[in-house]
């Protein structure tokens, strides 16, 4: 590491403050007469919109961010295809929905058929994994905007949702448990700070483009088998483990027990403080379930049975203090507050 690396994401270049702060203008501005008619749903993953009084349409975008800059540079592209479909998809099972559609969007400075067919091969496996059908995009060509082979990507997906198994995060309690389901490596977060920590000619570089797991299967598998066993879901995006919060931010979150790091950020650990790694990294937890004691067991079977690492790593510990503590964190001398 040198002085001049980056020892945060905002130091990086990018201001979650900011971004949020951008948001919540949106929302505001945004504002019309109907959207009262949106169901509430848990940690605004997704917007859910009734089609009857039963049955509801659930939708989300996001996008691939700099880890297309990775992918140039190593000249592979099939796994931020998946990726794509994984941001997305993830957050649709945070609603209680189960992911049906996914269209595309793709800009360049000029089509390159071996670009965008890899592309377009690893979207398909990942709505294959997310049981997805791709449904439509957009490819446009913007030489002016767009050079020495940039692109850029965004995804939009649907889901089908029922009023009765709608997430909203409301029932959570003191004493309900956290189940974290293992990352595959970095996913799709962070990658503005990783870069620049990681360089070019390290081993570890490989490593940031490993595909974003995708986690539909065993949730929706739980939705489908065993109706209301979980009571709420964060998939860890932007923001690290500050999305534990998102289902209910009024009650107190502790985590106790910690996945395995991937590699690449054990070794960005050591440039960066432990609490801003915890909140810009997954930090080895894709996907947080929250459900009560009685039913942790049935879930990690499932997801077990699935082929992924899950395992209770903390509780809901308090109704009044909100917020997240961290502790026994690898890299980590003290407990902290996210």
């Amino acid at each position: 590491m040198s002085n001049k690396d980056p020892r945060s994401y905002a130091e990086a270049g990018v201001d979650i403050q900011k971004a949020e702060s951008f948001v919540t203008r949106l929302k505001v501005s945004a504002r019309r007469k109907g959207h009262e008619r949106l169901w509430h749903a848990s940690g605004g993953y997704a917007s859910v919109y009734p089609v009857s009084e039963s049955q509801g349409v659930a939708m989300t975008t996001d996008g691939v961010g700099t880890k297309l800059l990775v992918a140039l540079e190593k000249n592979s592209f099939e796994g931020i295809g998946i990726d794509l479909v994984a941001m997305c998809a993830n957050d649709l099972i945070c609603v209680g929905a189960k992911p049906v559609a996914f269209l595309d969007y793709y800009a360049t400075g000029a089509l390159d058929e071996r670009v965008s067919d890899s592309l377009l091969s690893g979207i398909i496996r990942g709505c294959d994994l997310a049981g997805m059908l791709l449904v439509g995009g957009e490819t446009a060509e913007l030489p002016d905007l767009y050079d020495h082979g940039h692109f850029d990507l965004a995804g939009f997906a649907m889901g089908t949702v029922s009023r009765e198994s709608l997430i909203t995060g409301d029932d959570l309690a003191r004493g309900d448990i956290l189940i974290g389901v293992a990352s595959s490596g970095i996913h799709s977060n962070g990658l503005s700070l990783a870069r620049k920590l990681i360089g070019a000619d390290s081993p570890l570089r490989d490593d940031l483009l490993i595909p974003t797991h995708i986690y539909v299967a065993p949730v929706v598998r739980l939705f489908s088998e065993y109706p209301g066993i979980v009571k709420a879901l964060a998939h860890i995006t932007g923001g690290g483990w500050t999305n534990i919060t998102r289902p209910n931010d009024k009650l107190g979150y502790t985590i106790e027990e910690h996945l395995p790091v991937p590699r690449a950020l054990a070794e960005i650990a050591g440039s960066v403080p432990a609490r801003e790694m915890y909140r810009t990294f997954n930090m080895g937890m894709g996907l947080c379930l929250m459900a009560a004691p009685d039913n942790v067991g049935t879930i990690l079977r499932i997801f077990d049975q699935s082929g992924f690492e899950a395992r209770p790593v903390g509780e809901i510990s308090s109704s009044k203090k909100a917020g997240l503590t961290v502790k026994g964190a690898p890299g980590a001398e003290r407990e902290f507050d996210l």
